[in-house]
């Protein structure tokens, strides 16, 4: 997942600079559904880097910390502000030991389970997110085996990391990996999960994403710190083999679908963007008490400042019609990270955006017809505005797809959104920017903080982030050959948002 962090740094002392010229600036869910459907069939119980199975209660603990954990344990209590009630186990394990926890033989899967990646198959297929003959038991065996490496375990309480060295990135997953540990024993993880998942409304699975990308935020953000506080000889060895592993990651997984790698790096990124609003509007509280009350919707991951500034809930949409004698296999809200990657596919990145922007609330069903797998949403908007924006944005995604795949219509205050898997033959019209499109949203909420942070007011931050990133890339607002005077009038009517 891309880290926009130091890149917006020198985008923001920019901006600052631009927005404060009279006075001187003041000192810094569909898709969960289809990709379970996958880790499931694949891994068994195993997730990124921690898992949600019930286990026997009451698992052995140990007496003390194995002493060459001891200062990451002390590290990870000191930035968390909390404290560990018991030590937990820490395994190193070799490689081969670990790939064969994260990953599933062949064998094992059964037809249901073939079934189960079938239709997910066709359901990705139907969003335009995966396209061709695709084999996702095989590149989510490559995704997890490349991409995980380490994880921690509700149901017997234990850290397991990749490698049995303390090298400068296992010290980090350590880091990484303690504080779910202290998450749980401070927050009671697995209540909260089983708790998110009982709800019974169409956004409770949203709510439960939420709460996991914030325990995988959190994480993150620790991780950083732990980066920051190294020494430049320290740091620089901990990035030259994380650059390796990515290295290696990409030629272990280059068949791996983006869309999957999106979908799992998703929570991480999301989570860390949120909890640093969160933080710079509330400090360390906030951070806690958004454990207690998680974002509800995907639209307050996606943009912080929905759930930070505005408190902007969600609209209650009915379940979608389907066609009679058919049954839905999952339903629930499809999410505005959910519509970014679908729409980025087959659209430009700044109108995908804008358009995700306006969302109010939606409700979907993933159904099959006649052994096709297709899927029916139901969308409304803030405004008649933003529901005529994202009309033609799905309009113009249908007419890049397979003739009579798609289709939208709009009744009353409602799109009605439906598409089939338009099967494995189908012309290949994606883009592959699921990644880039998650990135320009990080990107926009990491410039906005970061004028916050030198003293603009959010309103006045918030517009300017927008307006920049409709015109510029990342990379672009990093160039020293930046014209300063158009980006001065672009952002000249920002002034008027305080």
């Amino acid at each position: 997942m891309t880290n926009v962090h130091e890149a917006n740094l020198a985008q923001a002392e920019l901006l600052d600079a631009l927005l404060t010229q009279d006075q001187p600036p003041q000192r810094r869910r569909w898709y969960v559904a289809a990709l379970a459907l996958v880790l499931v069939a694949v891994a068994g119980a195993v997730t990124v880097v921690l898992t949600r199975d019930a286990g026997p209660q009451g698992p052995p603990h140990p007496s003390a910390w194995d002493p060459k954990v001891q200062k990451y344990v002390d590290f990870v209590e000191k930035k968390r502000d909390l404290t560990f009630e018991h030590p937990v186990y820490v395994d190193f394990l070799p490689e081969s030991e670990f790939v064969a926890q994260v990953t599933a033989d062949d064998a094992e899967v059964t037809d249901e389970d073939r079934a189960e990646l079938e239709r997910a198959t066709g359901m990705l297929r139907a969003l335009g997110l995966v396209e061709g003959d695709i084999d996702l038991f095989d590149a989510s065996n490559e995704l997890n085996g490349e991409g995980i490496i380490g994880f921690y375990r509700y149901d017997d309480e234990r850290l397991r990391v990749r490698g049995t060295e303390l090298t400068p990135a296992v010290e980090s997953v350590l880091v990484h990996e303690l504080t779910h540990a202290l998450q749980d024993q401070s927050f009671d993880l697995e209540s909260r999960f089983q708790e998110l998942d009982k709800a019974d409304d169409a956004n409770s699975e949203a709510a439960s994403d939420g709460f996991h990308a914030l325990v995988e935020g959190d994480a993150r953000r620790i991780e950083g710190l732990w980066r920051d506080h190294l020494s430049a000889k320290a740091r620089k060895a901990l990035d030259q083999e994380r650059a390796q592993e990515s290295d290696g990651f990409e030629s272990g997984a280059k068949d791996v679908p983006e869309v999957l790698v999106t979908m799992m790096g998703a929570p991480y990124a999301l989570g860390e963007a949120l909890l640093a609003v969160a933080q710079q509007q509330g400090g360390e509280a906030a951070i806690d008490n958004l454990f207690r009350s998680p974002p509800s919707t995907e639209e307050q991951q996606l943009d912080p400042w929905t759930l930070v500034a505005d408190h902007q809930g969600y609209l209650t949409v009915p379940e979608p019609e389907l066609p009679e004698g058919v049954e839905a296999y999952d339903d629930g809200a499809f999410g505005s990270v959910g519509w970014l990657m679908l729409l980025s596919e087959r659209l430009p990145l700044e109108q995908a955006l804008a358009a995700v922007d306006g969302w109010g609330g939606d409700a979907y069903a993933a159904y099959e017809r006649d052994g096709v797998s297709c899927v029916s949403v139901n969308y409304r908007a803030d405004s008649l505005a933003d529901l005529s924006q994202m009309l033609s944005a799905l309009r113009a995604w249908s007419a890049q797809g397979p003739r009579d795949a798609a289709s939208v219509e709009k009744q009353d205050q409602t799109l009605v959104f439906r598409s089939c898997d338009p099967g494995a033959a189908a012309p290949k019209v994606a883009q592959g920017r699921t990644g880039e499109a998650l990135a320009r949203a990080l990107s926009r909420t990491y410039i906005s903080l970061e004028l916050v942070k030198q003293g603009a007011l959010v309103p006045v931050a918030r517009c300017a982030a927008e307006r920049l990133l409709r015109e510029y890339t990342p990379a672009q607002l990093n160039s020293p050959k930046l014209d300063r005077d158009r980006v001065a009038g672009l952002l000249a009517p920002c002034r008027g948002s305080a």
